[in-house]
């Protein structure tokens, strides 16, 4: 948000596919871009798309408090750079 109104957005999917479990995400609107399931654990899960700019790596991780942690990680600018969020309940 930026002024009260949103700069960014971005649809986010996961769907079971033929070739396994693929996240899809289209941000403003665009065409999705597939990454393919690669790690699944008890509390965490990775996807990844080596070929994709940022991010190329998607990892949600379950913390024992309870929280959802989210992770990117890709090459922006030409440098490897990383973004994370955490979201607790109420």
């Amino acid at each position: 948000m930026k002024q009260g109104r949103a700069i960014f957005f971005e649809f986010l999917r996961i769907e079971a596919t033929a070739k396994g479990i693929v996240y899809m995400a289209s941000p403003k609107g665009s065409p999705a871009t597939p990454f393919p399931m690669v790690e699944l654990g008890d509390s965490r899960v990775v996807f990844e798309n080596p070929e994709h700019d940022f991010p190329k790596r998607i990892i949600y991780r379950l913390t024992p408090d309870g929280s959802l942690n989210a992770r990117v990680a890709g090459i922006e600018k030409g440098r490897a750079t990383a973004e994370e969020w955490t979201w607790r309940r109420r």
